[in-house]
Formats: structure tokens, sequence, C-alpha cells
């Protein structure tokens, strides 16, 4: 990682270096056994700024979006992404856009930037439609026979179809889920770091990546994917284009951080519509009363506003990204208290999502939070879903337009209602899980 040399100190920094308050060591066990637990009550006991690990690596909690602001914003060069959750990402993808930092991390936001815009996204409205309707026709043969379909995983299986048509411009076929097995391998070893399987799934799923990617750039055309776009993409500065190393790292990291963010995005949306039916009806009306039936398209989304209001209510109660880590370079005050060079940041969105001084009712879905009247006036990093700032993540567009789509197709044919008796909680892993399968009846 490519650090400045120095970091000279701030002029806002006092001399006293008054640290934050500290729950007592024994209280850091909560940490391992229920991390969403842990930081919601320390943020809760002792404010918006709580050193929760003292070593081997002092660590922070900051819970106020004035404070998010600073770390991901204002003061962002003295923060890197050198945590050891990102360094064992960075094992697995190599130095793609999530973890290079510095000038590498710049160069490579320029050269995959135009990959995002409108122009290319809403050129594959099409085919994530295609997905959803594949879908469609698989669930109306368990309707007919009268089971229910378990949402995370049919979510998982829409998304990796989409992300994997999107990113390489064609389809894979059975070879999805091959894909499919590999990244959910991949994806479960990042949470057992040690595991010694970690560094094969990950060799499993390059060696797919680098055959397609030869493969396309053999008789190259430009098919409005996203593998296309990053092949074509050229330094503004250098002129130079990506090799095929640089090319793996980003699809690595593209499949690793996009699919499954997406499938949770959707997987929480069913459930929390399937627990407020007036939310659903609504949103059922405006999907039926805009699109008369037909299939959605990317032109369509601007007149889907509640739509998006539910999918961003939703990615507030469950964030797919549920916390966020940075390292300090230099010093730095946060609050009015003391940051040492190396302290770790950890920002919990699924925290800040629930801030009570920030949210009315933090706990109940309410997708009319997010209408153009309420947002006004509110501060607008009490909601980072996607992070904020230089480092916001390059794929959100994509990945609420993606969700929007499967939504508004899934919508026009059936509801989903939750099998009656099942508990379900968030389960903090790479991403925000459901803690059991989530079965679901099919409902025209």
């Amino acid at each position: 990682m490519d650090f400045p040399q120095s970091v000279s100190q701030p002029d806002h920094i006092s001399t006293h270096r008054r640290l934050p308050p500290a729950p007592a060591s024994s209280s850091i066990r909560g940490l391992v056994r229920d991390p969403l637990k842990f930081f919601m009550s320390i943020a809760s006991d002792y404010g918006d700024i709580v050193c929760y690990r003292p070593a081997p690596d002092t660590a922070y909690l900051i819970n106020h979006p004035d404070f998010v602001r600073h770390v991901l914003v204002d003061n962002n060069r003295n923060y890197t992404k050198g945590t050891s959750s990102n360094q064992m990402f960075n094992k697995v993808v190599g130095e793609g856009l999530l973890t290079s930092e510095g000038e590498t991390w710049r160069k490579q936001r320029r050269m995959m930037q135009p990959a995002f815009h409108h122009t290319r996204l809403e050129k594959l409205d099409g085919m994530i439609v295609e997905a959803a309707q594949s879908t469609l026709e698989r669930w109306e043969r368990f309707y007919a026979e009268d089971q229910p379909v378990d949402v995370a995983r049919e979510m998982a299986a829409l998304t990796m179809t989409v992300t994997t048509r999107a990113l390489f411009g064609v389809d894979l076929g059975d070879e999805v889920r091959e894909v499919g097995e590999i990244v959910n391998r991949a994806a479960s070893y990042l949470e057992k770091p040690s595991h010694p399987r970690l560094i094969q799934s990950a060799a499993e799923l390059s060696a797919v990546v680098e055959r397609i990617i030869r493969q396309r750039k053999q008789d190259f055309k430009d098919g409005g994917d996203l593998l296309s776009s990053m092949i074509l993409a050229r330094d503004d500065q250098t002129g130079a284009g990506m090799d095929d190393q640089q090319l793996r790292n980003q699809i690595m990291t593209l499949i690793l951080a996009g699919y499954e963010t997406t499938a949770s995005a959707l997987t929480w949306t069913w459930y929390l519509l399937s627990q407020n039916l007036e939310a659903l009806a609504r949103l059922r009306r405006e999907v039926r009363g805009t699109l008369n039936g037909r299939p959605p398209r990317y032109a369509d989304l601007d007149r889907l506003p509640y739509t998006q209001m539910v999918l961003d209510e939703s990615l507030r109660l469950f964030p797919p990204a549920w916390t966020l880590g940075r390292r300090a370079i230099g010093e730095d005050e946060i609050g009015g208290y003391y940051v040492a060079p190396n302290t770790i940041i950890a920002i919990c969105t699924y925290a800040l999502h629930r801030h009570p001084a920030f949210w009315d009712q933090p706990e109940v879905f309410d997708p009319g939070r997010f209408s153009p009247q309420n947002l006004r006036g509110r501060n607008k990093f009490a909601y980072v879903p996607f992070g904020a700032g230089p480092r916001q993540c390059i794929g959100n567009n994509f990945g609420l337009m993606e969700a929007a789509l499967i939504l508004a197709c899934i919508l026009q044919h059936f509801e989903l209602h939750l099998i009656p008796g099942m508990e379900v909680l968030p389960q903090p892993l790479f991403v925000l899980r459901p803690s059991r399968d989530l079965m679901m009846s099919l409902h025209p």
C-alpha cells in the first residue's frame, strides 16, 4: 500500500489528548459473540465515539454522522483501508479497487468509472429483466406444486446470473452455478481467514475469470458489458490500458463484493415486505400502474419512486455492508477525542442507521422516511449503505438499478409471504445475511 511519507499534525488537535470512554475489558467478548448487539449496546451506553478495544490495535466505534463525514470525506486522506478484514479480502482478489490505496487506487478509479456511467448501465436493463423472468418461470413450477422457495438462495442465484452476464457479456449457462459455488466458498472462508481452503477457492475463481478474459480479448467486440468497458479504458494521464492481471483483480473484486450485497439487499426487502403488507400493497399498485404488465426498463425507474423508497428503507435497516473499517495514518481528533496513528476506526452502519437522534422509531420499517420532503434537512451521513466520500462503492447505481428492476419484475407475478412461525435474525458475516433459510410461499 502506498501511504504518504509523513502526515503533519492537523491544527485542530488539542494538546491534552483526551481519550473516548471505554467499556470494561470483559465486555469485548460480546464483540465476538454478537457484533451487532455489541456495537448497538456500547453506542447506547457510552455515546457516539467509544474505545472498544484498547489492544493490540486501539479501535474506536464512531456513531455520529459528523464523525463519519470527517473520516470518510473531510480528512479521508488520513485514513486507509488497512484493516485486517480488508487485508484478507486483498489476499483473495489481489490489489483491486476495494482495497488498493493512494495513487494506485486513484488510477484504478479513473479507469473504471466509465464502466458505471448511466449510459452503460441502461444498456444492461434487458439482461437483468431476462434473468428475472427465467427465475419466474421456475417459480411457476414451484407454485403449481405448492412448494415454498428459499428466497435467500433464489436471490443469490439470480444476482449471480446478472453479475456474470453484466460483467462478462456472456451467458455462462450451467457454469454460472459452479461460479456461484466457488464465490460462496471464498466468501465463507473470508469469515474464517485461517481456513486452509481460502487461497484454493480464490485460485479456482481466478482461473475462471482469467479464462473468460482471454476468450473475450481474442476476438474482442464491445458488448456493452462492464468487462468491455474496462478493456477499452485508458488512463487519461498515461494513455495505458489495464493488463490482464489488473482486469482479473477488478473482476474478482466486483464478483465477490457485488453479487452478494445485492442478493442480501433483495432478500431483506422481501422479508420486510412480507411483514408489512400495507407497504407491499402500495408497492404493487405503483408497479402495476406504471408498467401495465410490461417488463420494466431503466427509463421506468424515475416513475417508480416508492420502489426506490422501499429499497432505501431496506438498506437502512439491513445494510449488506454492515460495518466499514479504516486505519489512521497520522494523528487526528474526532469529536474532541484524540486519535493516535494506527487507530482502527469502525463505522457500524447497522447501528448508525438506528441512531435515535436521526431516525424516529428506528426499528420500524417506514419507506416514507425517504420521500423528498422527509429527506430535506436530514444529515446525509446518517445513511451510508454504500459508504461515502471518494471510496463510496462504485457499483451502487448498478446495484440499485438491478434490485429495482428485479422487484418490479417479480411483483407483477407473485407476492412472497414468510412461512408462519419463522424467527429471522440478522447474521453479520461477510455481508448481513438472515440467520436461517428464508422460506416463503408464492401467491399470484
